[in-house]
């Protein structure tokens, strides 16, 4: 497994037994392919040999104590989903954005619309990441599709379903991660691991795994 740093490898430490360490990981649950996610990050467990607990965050309470050790905000529809966690909704996504301001090191991991949500969080605030979107750029639901994806660090590519995805307009240099034939379709920015298609749908658990691997290399989140 690589180490948090995508572009080395490396074996992975957590930096206590895993017996004694659980890894609190909040999975937002406002739409999209939520138990792909959880059968993802659980494979990528076993594999770190790391203890996790998968909390559904539907509200503001549910991102309280235990403190989350990192956040998945999957993909699904992002008007439907500014409206289930909005201000006229659960109000959720405004403490999600308000806490990875607040704590800019906390492990992400978003997929397709969750991508689309960090890149214009639509709340006044600045964008968790600073890599533009245009949504839904690769088309409609017709026109969704499976494509290789190209992962740095990785030897061979992945089939990834890409399901009215977005386009990275704009990424700022060393950012990419996952690519198709040159063109950005993942980036990660500190700890957040930002995609536009959907890793969970498919036979690979690498993004999951470097979600692991930030958690195990942020001392500070794992020591709180």
């Amino acid at each position: 497994m690589r180490t948090s740093d995508a572009k080395t490898s490396g074996e992975v430490h957590f930096p206590h037994p895993s017996g004694a360490l659980v890894i609190e990981i909040g999975l937002v649950m406002l739409q999209g392919s939520r138990q792909a996610h959880v059968k993802a990050i659980e494979s990528a467990a076993e594999k770190a040999g790391a203890n996790v607990n998968i909390r559904e965050v539907r509200t503001p309470g549910d991102l309280l104590e235990p403190k989350l050790h990192a956040i998945i905000l999957p993909g699904g529809e992002s008007t439907t989903m500014r409206k289930v966690g909005g201000e006229a909704g659960t109000r959720v996504l405004g403490e999600i954005f308000k806490m990875l301001r607040e704590r800019p090191d906390l492990p992400v991991l978003a997929t397709c619309a969750g991508t689309i949500l960090l890149a214009d969080p639509q709340d006044e605030g600045p964008p968790i990441i600073k890599a533009a979107v245009d949504r839904n750029a690769w088309g409609r639901q017709i026109d969704s599709f499976l494509a290789s994806v190209s992962i740095l660090g990785e030897g061979e590519q992945t089939q990834c379903a890409f399901i009215r995805a977005p386009k990275f307009t704009e990424v700022p240099p060393g950012l990419t991660i996952a690519s198709i034939e040159g063109e950005t379709v993942g980036v990660r920015e500190r700890n957040v691991i930002a995609l536009t298609f959907h890793p969970e749908l498919s036979r690979t658990t690498v993004f999951h795994e470097m979600l692991l691997e930030a958690v195990a290399a942020n001392n500070d989140q794992v020591n709180a």
